[in-house]
């Protein structure tokens, strides 16, 4: 293993338990903001975010609980040959990065609008150091196994489209010109949109996360029609997507095995 690769590898590992310590701190510490911003909603521990329009139901935010699980599952596997290529040319450093601007935005962040406002920004280089790496490793490094799939896309995958849905989300608690039905509702469409086309290109585990975010969505926001509408119809679509691949795969597994039974039963020897 050549010195960088195990620069970048240590690196990893030192970000990771660098935002596991700051998302510690966050919610285990004191808060104490200064310009509280009204009308805000208790998460978790001490996290407290801006009540908006499209602000999901909380248990939408055990999805991190997921990519830390992942990730960590990353930190281990990434020592292993077989994801040394994936890892050094396809994840590279953004990972790294983009943890450290993880930590940033966990710091900074508090209930006046100014901080929320630069953590929106933060959250948005972190979102673009993510999906840099998610590209990557989805363009150039498909998996080889489920292991890859688990360990190296999974994380990156559900990592980078949760990442968009926390920094529109910290756009729209920052900015009240956003947070308007209409504003909403169109956002809500977009992500349909995105959720949908990249379940067309065949990521069904982007799709599923953006619809992840829409349905809880549609069940914090039920009292607003048009939200409720827009996210419901939306989420509805990507799942519909989702589950109408499965169906055509499980066909074309099934017939693919009827024909492979009926070649080997043609190609039996006759008996005497």
């Amino acid at each position: 293993m050549s010195r960088y690769n195990l620069f970048l590898k240590i690196s990893n590992v030192v970000a990771y338990i660098l935002v596991i310590a700051a998302n510690t701190v966050v919610h285990v510490g004191d808060s104490k903001p200064d310009e509280p911003v009204t009308n805000s909603t208790l998460i978790s521990g001490n996290w407290t975010v801006p009540e908006t329009y499209l602000l999901p139901a909380t248990y939408t935010f055990g999805i991190w609980g997921l990519i830390h699980a992942l990730l960590l599952g990353f930190i281990i596997y990434q020592w292993f040959e077989a994801a040394e290529t994936a890892t050094v040319e396809g994840v590279k450093f953004y990972y790294v990065t983009a943890s450290i601007l993880t930590v940033v935005w966990l710091l900074i962040w508090g209930n006046s609008r100014i901080r929320i406002l630069i953590d929106a920004f933060v959250l948005a280089a972190i979102s673009m150091n993510v999906f840099k790496a998610f590209d990557n490793i989805s363009t150039h490094y498909p998996p080889k196994d489920f292991k890859d799939r688990l360990f190296i896309h999974y994380p990156f995958t559900i990592y980078a489209a949760w990442t968009l849905i926390a920094t529109i989300l910290n756009f729209w608690a920052a900015i009240p010109f956003l947070n308007t039905v209409f504003f909403s509702t169109i956002a809500i469409i977009c992500l349909g949109v995105v959720g949908y086309d990249y379940n067309k290109n065949h990521d069904v585990v982007f799709s599923a996360t953006i619809a992840w975010a829409l349905v809880g969505i549609a069940v914090r926001q039920q009292d607003t029609l048009p939200i409720l509408i827009a996210s419901s119809v939306s989420s509805g679509v990507i799942l519909g997507g989702i589950l109408r691949k499965w169906i055509s795969k499980t066909r074309a597994y099934i017939e693919l095995r009827r024909t492979r039974l009926r070649d080997v039963g043609e190609t039996d020897p006759l008996l005497p």
